[in-house]
């Protein structure tokens, strides 16, 4: 039976072109028939397991080939002989290759298929199939009757999801080991456009049928980026000691980072029927200003 392109789930039967680049081929026709070619597809699909293998939770142990210069410290188990062991176990509709013959005639260099297959796994439409939990975090902000325990759900739900994600832990690696220059960042800032892009379109939507708006001085887009990085910053943490007390319990009641999320929105939200016309900032520095105690002036607090 011949596998096409099409008989390959999501997102590997996508058009690959633009993100694979790097492929041989003397004519441009062929590296394009080669780039979306179910032999890549596969290759690809080896490469994505060996990163879920050794970067998701779980306790499957990372594969060395000490015999071999490895490609970044953190991706030693992306080694060529890996690949083609993972190649020969991978199941159809996916294609089986043996040995690395198949390989050398696809990429000129491992560091090619290595940059070909980050910039795949980084690419925006990889994100919603490895977050898969959107009715336990997007679902809840709008559903929830109280907006406060709605907040506490979501942002527990949403540290458990991001701390699975091999490609968050991917992520963290690439992030502190690229190169400023070989176009990894690129691929990571494609990433985040696809885990924001519907996080924004909930908040918009929340907000407007729970009677808020953004006050003057921030945008939606500002908004999303503080609140993924205030998640992202607490499942680092929660990663490196689970025991920290980031999110304990099974409800998510006062967790950290609902605690955190819901100052950023008591801050930068104000009821539609009832706003300020300020900025949190122009808001803040009244407050200051009228509580600074009596014998505390500007000049003394300049000393």
């Amino acid at each position: 039976m011949t596998v096409g392109k099409a008989d390959l789930p999501y997102p590997y039967n996508q058009d690959f072109s633009g993100i694979v680049t790097r492929v041989k081929g003397v004519r441009e026709a062929t590296r394009a028939a080669l780039v979306n070619s179910p032999k890549v597809a596969s290759y690809l699909k080896a490469g994505a397991n060996l990163v879920a293998q050794n970067l998701g939770a779980c306790d499957w142990p990372a594969v060395t080939d000490s015999g071999r210069k490895q490609y970044w410290s953190g991706l030693r188990f992306l080694t060529e002989r890996a690949l083609a062991g993972e190649m020969e176990r991978l199941e159809p509709p996916f294609l089986r290759q043996k040995g690395d013959g198949p390989y050398r005639a696809t990429w000129a260099s491992h560091d090619d298929y290595l940059n070909d297959l980050l910039t795949f796994l980084f690419h925006a439409m990889n994100y919603d199939p490895q977050y898969n939990a959107e009715v336990e975090t997007r679902g809840w902000l709008d559903d929830e009757e109280d907006f406060v325990d709605a907040i506490d759900r979501a942002t527990y739900a949403e540290l458990q999801a991001i701390c699975r994600m091999p490609l968050f832990r991917l992520q963290l690696i690439m992030v502190a080991t690229a190169d400023r220059n070989d176009g990894i960042h690129d691929a990571i800032a494609n990433q985040y456009e696809g885990a924001l892009a519907p996080w924004k379109k909930i908040y918009e939507s929340t907000f407007a049928s729970r009677g808020f708006q953004l006050r003057p001085g921030v945008t939606l887009d500002q908004l999303a980026s503080m609140l993924a990085a205030v998640t992202e910053g607490f499942a680092l943490h929660h990663l490196g000691d689970p025991h920290a007390g980031i999110a304990e319990g099974e409800t998510g009641a006062d967790n950290l980072v609902g605690m955190a999320v819901l100052g950023i929105l008591n801050s930068y939200l104000e009821p539609v029927a009832e706003p300020t016309g300020l900025t949190l900032r122009e808001q803040f520095r009244n407050t200051s200003n009228r509580v600074r105690p009596a014998d505390r002036t500007i000049e003394a607090s300049e000393d």
